[in-house]
């Protein structure tokens, strides 16, 4: 069994680090608020006091933070993981960043003899807690190798995509889909409302129906109830979208519908929905067309 390290123990991180225990490996952790890492510590986890002494103890070092400049200041800042790597070690970052903050970490990391792989996930946090998320990753081929038992503890689904960045390119595709289907969502539902159909039996019907899809079906609770607790915030999906307008402006391509759906985050953002569930897109535009729960 290996001994991993894992930083960031957000809403994602808890459950994918309990799945690493569960598959029998030594894990030990860092968060930012201790108090966060409570329910791993409960089963099993170790302690540790700084990113740096993570990479210390540890051959596998696994981040996972809210974004690019959390990413570098967990790794590149003075009591951070690169501090405590040497030769060998490798450090795999799982968060959603640009490609370009993914290769100054690269960077830093191979000049101490080590290795980076890129690895987002896509998937919820249900998909998380059952250790069946989709893995993107990327960097040296042999690397993912010996990751890959890792990632088959957390995710029922693997893909290697290349030597470099592509892992980040790909999450971010899949990332503006997601954004946009939400938002075509909403029309729907909302156009239903409005038309007197029921709430409930229209979210049954488009889950059921052509476009139903994972992703539908994981929100059709929520919709349906109204209820929109932060599986995935809308300034997370703002974020997300951001960094694809700079891959995009990098790349050369058109994404039209892509830039109004972030018109519609950013409008859910500044009516205070920021910190819920981006799903809740669907409320925002019951308000804007005058429909009352």
């Amino acid at each position: 069994m290996a001994r991993v390290g894992w930083i960031g123990l957000g809403n994602m991180g808890v459950p994918m680090s309990k799945n690493l225990i569960k598959a029998g490996h030594e894990v030990t952790v860092w968060n930012r608020t201790k108090a966060k890492a409570q329910p791993v510590l409960d089963a099993g986890a170790q302690w540790a006091d700084s990113p740096k002494e993570i990479a210390e103890k540890c051959e596998f070092i696994f981040t996972m933070v809210a974004d690019g400049p959390a990413l570098q200041d967990v790794t590149l800042r003075e009591d951070g993981v690169v501090a405590g790597l040497s030769a060998g070690k490798i450090v795999i970052d799982m968060s959603t960043v640009a490609p370009e903050e993914s290769e100054k970490v690269n960077d830093a990391v191979e000049a101490k003899g080590c290795k980076f792989l890129r690895a987002p996930v896509t998937g919820s946090t249900v998909l998380a807690e059952n250790a069946t998320l989709g893995i993107l990753a990327s960097g040296d081929k042999a690397t993912y190798e010996k990751a890959l038992p890792l990632f088959q503890a957390m995710g029922k689904n693997q893909f290697y995509l290349g030597a470099g960045e592509q892992a980040r390119v790909m999450k971010l595709a899949l990332n503006i889909m997601i954004g946009t289907s939400m938002q075509m969502m909403a029309e729907a539902v909302v156009l239903a409302e409005k038309a007197g159909l029921d709430v409930v039996q229209a979210c049954e019907v488009i889950a059921g129906s052509a476009v139903g899809s994972p992703l539908v079906n994981y929100k059709v609770a929520p919709i349906s109830k109204g209820q929109y607790d932060p599986a995935f915030s809308v300034k997370l999906m703002e974020k997300d979208f951001d960094l694809a307008f700079a891959a995009a402006k990098q790349y050369g391509v058109s994404m039209p519908v892509t830039a109004v759906t972030r018109q519609f985050l950013a409008a859910a953002h500044a009516s205070g929905k920021g910190d819920r569930d981006f799903s809740v897109l669907v409320q925002l535009l019951e308000e804007m067309c005058g429909v009352e729960r």
